[in-house]
């Protein structure tokens, strides 16, 4: 009976394996291909005009440099919350042919008047208007100084630093006959460099330039 029973297992066993094997299911994938995900850009280009003439190698009491402009145009994907514009200086050189002795970058930059300091796009702001003409100590006019000591510009409080499709950014400097120093010999020869840069947020309370 035991050799029955185990012959019966025996061939239980080998059914189910055969049986196994017999089955075949039907099946079918598809994929999903060519799924690209593309960051946009938030980009802006300047580009100087004819009108941009910098350097000034030359410039005496009286002389202006003129209304200059740099153009500004939005080629990215998606258009800036607000831009952020910043005047820095440096490389400062105290001229050897100077005859009213040493003076400092800080004390030549008060020397230096800024006329016009504008940027337009859909309106025109007057950034001067956002400057302490007294923080190089003299109310008589806003100089490179009281404009660097402003810090940046910033689309965030100025509303209307915007760029839909372009603006311009446009500045004139000069140097007034009635110096604020009046031992002004000592500020010949002397030089220094100006940096104008130009930010894109893209959103609000984003802060992109550092002063």
């Amino acid at each position: 009976m035991r050799k029955i029973i185990r012959s019966l297992m025996i061939i239980g066993v080998v059914l189910i394996a055969l049986g196994v094997g017999t089955f075949s299911w039907f099946s079918d994938t598809e994929t999903s291909t060519g799924n690209t995900f593309t960051a946009a850009t938030l980009d802006i280009t300047m580009a100087t005009t004819s009108s941009w003439t910098f350097p000034f190698t030359k410039m005496a009491p009286g002389d202006s440099t003129g209304p200059m402009r740099i153009d500004l145009e939005r080629v990215g994907s998606i258009a800036p919350n607000h831009i952020e514009i910043d005047i820095d200086t440096h490389s400062f050189v105290d001229s050897a042919v100077e005859s009213g002795g040493a003076d400092s970058a800080d004390e030549f930059k008060k020397q230096i008047r800024v006329d016009i300091l504008k940027y337009v796009n859909d309106g025109s702001v007057d950034l001067l208007s956002y400057v302490n003409d007294n923080a190089d100590g003299n109310s008589g006019f806003i100089s490179l100084y009281d404009v660097e000591a402003a810090g940046v510009f910033d689309g965030d409080n100025i509303s209307a630093l915007k760029l839909t499709g372009s603006g311009y950014f446009q500045v004139q400097l000069s140097l007034p006959t009635d110096l604020p120093d009046p031992n002004d010999n000592k500020y010949q020869g002397d030089s220094i460099q100006i940096d104008f840069e130009f930010g894109a947020a893209q959103v609000a309370g984003q802060d992109v330039l550092t002063d």
